[in-house]
């Protein structure tokens, strides 16, 4: 569960204000040009509508640029996945790789410059995120001395595979578009919440693609299904309240000194907080009921260990609690050196709800909080009427590989795409070392998502 495991996160990212912005400046065109004579008005309208057209024409012509410049770096993935697989040579690879990360970057660029809705981020973008993640990770792993392992060359022999089919399905939607499709008309076009280029271009993972989605801090530990705040509750509070908030919050605390506020998805006022280990500590806290958003610090340098992993698991459940997390129970958790990352979800009708989840990190030395997110839970934490399935986890074993252990299972609210939620009976296997996560449709047994568990050495990234 460690932060630069996170590499099939994701970042949301294009607001469809652009296009509202261009149409009040249109408006307003058309208001001033009222007062115009009849001639003078039909030569402004004409005017108008050319520097329209230009607009139109220029917008297309960028984005078209954007999609070419990702078709460039898929195919500079492609070629240079391939060169890692047939080198030897551990500086050879490093370099390859730290290219192959920047070239995911690059990709990350563009795509971020098309008129994607903000809300959705298609498995090919979630892809390309991860893979610049993990192949940094390998960069990283040779440059301290290691060696890629058989698992990690068979992850990268996968990865290959999906980036050959990519680059066979983004080539043929630019086919398209080198025809008769436009991305700017598309994407003022709606389909529900999701403008219509959107849609199309999340096409381009064609049913018989399954990119490898890997996870490294616990299954859906990204999922922010929507941007907009569901789930607080309580009175706006000014900022000597929520300090007070804090104040009980942070029983240990030496000194709290008011940061300053942050208005952009949550409204908040932070805090620097030194608690009496002399760690210090930033804290985000909501002004809607003086909630704790996040939790960030460093911890001691340590590697003493004073508490136990019981100990820990209990100081994340209670601070869970205090904070406004409802039902919270442990789901993931993980050790690094004297620190423990812990994943906690709240449970309702005995369905973990992965949507909600609340990360914590705590420092084992001094037993304190150095760490924690409950972004997730504020975003998504309403009331659920979830249905109750009708069938058992064994109604579906069958459906599993073969060759893959069972290790466990549960029925769990799982994200999807386009900010839905299904239920679903997880499946935890293990399979030549590695552990995987399946998702089966708790109703009809399809399969909504695979998670594969990518371990590391490094966990620094985690909150």
């Amino acid at each position: 569960m460690k932060e630069n495991r996170d590499v099939l996160s994701v970042e949301k990212r294009q607001n469809k204000k652009r296009f509202s912005k261009g149409l009040v400046i249109g408006l307003s065109v058309a208001v001033g040009v009222l007062g115009l004579s009849t001639i003078g008005f039909a030569t402004a309208y004409g005017c108008m509508q050319a520097s329209s057209s230009d607009y139109a024409v220029q917008l297309e012509n960028v984005y078209q640029k954007n999609l070419y410049d990702l078709v460039e770096s898929v195919n500079n993935t492609e070629t240079k996945l391939s060169k890692i697989l047939a080198s030897n040579s551990n500086d050879y690879q490093k370099k390859t790789l730290m290219e192959v990360a920047q070239n995911s970057q690059l990709a990350e660029n563009s795509i971020s410059s098309l008129p994607i809705s903000q809300n959705n981020l298609a498995d090919s973008v979630k892809f390309i995120n991860q893979m610049g993640g993990y192949t940094q990770t390998l960069a990283d792993k040779i440059a301290q001395g290691s060696s890629l392992t058989e698992s990690d060359l068979a992850t990268l022999e996968k990865l290959h595979e999906s980036v050959v089919e990519m680059k066979s399905q983004i080539n043929r939607f630019v086919r398209k578009v080198q025809k008769e499709y436009s991305i700017l008309q598309q994407s003022l076009n709606l389909s529900g919440d999701f403008n219509n280029f959107t849609v199309d271009f999340s096409k381009i993972k064609g049913e018989d693609v399954d990119y490898p989605t890997m996870i490294y801090d616990g299954p859906f530990s990204d999922a922010e299904l929507d941007m907009t705040v569901k789930g607080l509750k309580g009175d706006q509070l000014n900022k000597e309240e929520c300090q007070r908030e804090v104040e009980k919050t942070f029983k240990n605390y030496a000194d709290i000194s008011y940061s300053g506020e942050i208005n952009s998805r949550f409204e908040t006022f932070t805090y620097h907080v030194t608690n009496t280990d002399n760690q210090k500590l930033f804290v985000q806290v909501s002004k809607i009921g003086g909630h704790v958003i996040t939790v960030s610090g460093r911890g001691s340098e340590s590697s003493e260990k004073n508490i136990s992993k019981e100990d820990a698991e209990k100081i994340a459940i209670d601070f869970a609690k205090e904070n406004g997390v409802e039902n919270p129970e442990i789901v993931w958790q993980d050790q690094l050196g004297n620190k423990i990352y812990l994943n906690i979800a709240p449970s309702e009708e005995g369905i973990i709800l992965y949507p909600d989840l609340v990360k914590v990190k705590i420092d084992m030395g001094s037993g304190s909080v150095i760490g924690y997110d409950a972004t997730n839970y504020f975003l998504n934490h309403i009331p659920r009427a979830l249905k109750k399935t009708a069938h058992s986890s064994g109604d579906f074993k069958s459906k599993l590989p073969k060759s893959y252990e069972l290790k466990g299972e549960r029925l769990v609210l799982a994200p999807l795409d386009y900010g839905k939620e299904v239920i679903c009976f997880e499946y935890e296997c293990e399979y030549n070392g590695s552990t995987y996560y399946f998702y089966l449709n708790a109703e009809t047994g399809k399969e909504e998502n695979v998670l594969k568990v990518i371990n590391t050495d490094d966990g620094s990234k985690l909150m």
